[in-house]
């Protein structure tokens, strides 16, 4: 077995180094993903403003989910991260340069979120892929902590500073801004050094894009574990879309709490998954991973259950308003305890000549089980009370969560898995 070249202090400065390049990448993108949306209501007057992400992004992961991961896959990581950091730095400056001079900025912005959504999804399949070049194996936990957490806070965050900085410095403010913390990030890249990993797995040539991804979908298929988080995570993703759809609905439409006790709701779910994430800094690795999943999974489902008590109509206005804030805390803490430990086990188990692959597809899948879930609740929370439907997806988790359990009982997935080193 080959030594990892990569010591402790190298690895705490490389986390430094990719801590601070995500927060600033994330905060700068969010806050120009909502400065957009601002724009682009006040311009156009069109509800899709604010959709246009979500709408553009799972189609560019559907369409690109192949070419993207194979590339990664198969070429040096650094230079494929930065190739999408400077195209997406070209495109913000053309943009720029432009939108001031067109007649409506709506097809010049869907342009933008578009090349966004490509370079985004390059660079974070190639992140992915990278943590062995980055870190030693010690380091792999403490590095997609720092990474969830940060994530979680600038939820938080994110939308107060937005809409903060578009109303003092309005929207071409907030371009340049944008393009300073590109800027950034790419200097911060070109100072971190990726140490290329030996190849683990003898993979034969292949030829024809479809077969060289076949070769990731295999390994998950294989894998028994990664399978399982597969399954899981796609149902979990678009059951969860009840909350997304659903919180706002209930709270605001028929309940009438108004937009600013939506507001301290929905901040509670991002405050719940950073409290998570920092619990689990100092927690250890889990070492029945799957059961610990599977009990995360049916603690989200009982809130489900409660949120659908909390919106019958029947409470105070501030218990309603303080439950359903706990029970968001609680998914976000929740979500927190499935999300990074199964993101540490891939990055630690997963060959790094097969990350992009693998993490391409459960990207991919995950992204696109959100709308599919989206579409549906959004019809159902037309028609139906709020009540039957929390409750209804609350008890669909549950049985997943018994399907799995007993699937693991019969040795179909491992109950145990060992602490990952």
């Amino acid at each position: 077995m080959v030594a990892n070249p990569i010591s402790n202090r190298q690895s705490v400065f490389q986390i430094i180094k990719a801590a601070s390049s995500d927060i600033i990448s994330s905060l700068s993108g969010d806050i120009f993903s909502f400065a957009l949306s601002l724009m682009l209501l006040h311009t156009t007057h069109s509800a899709i403003s604010f959709g246009l992400g979500s709408v553009i992004y799972p189609i560019i992961g559907f369409l690109l989910v192949v070419p993207l991961s194979n590339l990664v896959d198969t070429h040096a990581h650094k230079p494929l991260i930065l190739g999408a950091k400077l195209v997406a730095l070209s495109a913000l400056v053309l943009y720029t340069l432009t939108i001031d001079h067109l007649r409506t900025p709506l097809w010049a912005s869907v342009a933008i979120v578009t090349v966004f959504g490509i370079c985004d999804k390059l660079s974070q399949t190639g992140y992915t892929a990278s943590v062995h070049e980055l870190v030693n194996p010690e380091h792999i936990k403490p590095l997609t902590t720092i990474e969830q957490s940060a994530s979680a806070g600038i939820q938080l965050l994110s939308p107060l500073l937005a809409a903060l900085l578009y109303t003092l410095i309005g929207f071409d403010g907030v371009l340049r801004i944008e393009m300073l913390a590109e800027t950034l990030v790419i200097l911060i890249t070109l100072s971190m050094r990726f140490h290329p990993q030996p190849r683990t797995t003898s993979e034969a040539a292949t030829n024809g894009q479809w077969r060289q991804f076949k070769v990731g979908l295999t390994y998950i298929h294989q894998h028994s574990v990664l399978f399982f988080i597969v399954q899981l995570a796609v149902g979990l993703n678009f059951l969860f879309s009840a909350i997304n759809v659903g919180i706002p609905f209930a709270l605001v439409q028929r309940l009438q709490l108004g937009n600013t006790r939506l507001g301290w709701v929905m901040s509670a779910f991002a405050a719940g998954m950073l409290v998570g994430n920092l619990a689990l800094m100092v927690l250890p690795t889990f070492k029945r991973l799957v059961r610990t999943v599977l009990l995360m999974t049916a603690g989200l489902a009982v809130t489900f259950l409660v949120m659908g008590v909390l919106v019958m109509g029947t409470w105070t206005m501030v218990a309603v308003t303080v439950g359903m804030a706990a029970m968001c805390a609680a998914q976000g803490l929740f979500m927190a305890l499935i999300n990074t430990p199964t993101s540490v086990y891939l990055q630690s188990t997963v060959p790094t000549e097969l990350l992009g692959r693998v993490s391409g597809t459960m990207m991919t899948l995950n992204t696109l089980a959100m709308p599919l879930g989206t579409l549906l609740f959004s019809w159902l929370f037309q028609f139906l009370p709020a009540t039957p439907i929390f409750v209804t997806s609350g008890g669909l988790i549950l049985i997943l969560v018994l399907v799995f359990w007993q699937r693991q009982r019969d040795g179909v997935t491992p109950a145990t898995e060992e602490s990952v080193k």
